[in-house]
């Protein structure tokens, strides 16, 4: 898992905003949802709504091995950005 201290801030704006989904479930949805594109080995955006809040992710898709992994870099809500750097896929 990722840094401790990103996940608490993380909780933090999700309570902030009324977001109800769990930062893991978030994070791994906006992964899939990546995947989903079908785009590798290139920087992508992807905007997502969780209530009357928009998250953006900033990741890159990678396929190994008949496998995709997805890395995301940094995740905005609203105006505030956190970078992530972890892979989640």
């Amino acid at each position: 898992m990722f840094n401790q201290d990103i996940y608490d801030l993380l909780e933090a704006e999700f309570e902030k905003n009324h977001i109800e989904e769990d930062v893991e479930e978030v994070l791994l949805d906006l992964s899939e949802a990546l995947a989903d594109k079908g785009i590798m080995d290139k920087q992508i955006t992807l905007k997502e709504s969780y209530g009357k809040t928009a998250i953006e992710a900033v990741g890159i898709c990678s396929e190994e091995e008949d496998e995709v992994t997805v890395l995301i870099k940094q995740v905005k809500i609203g105006n505030k950005e956190f970078e992530i750097e972890d892979y989640f896929l």
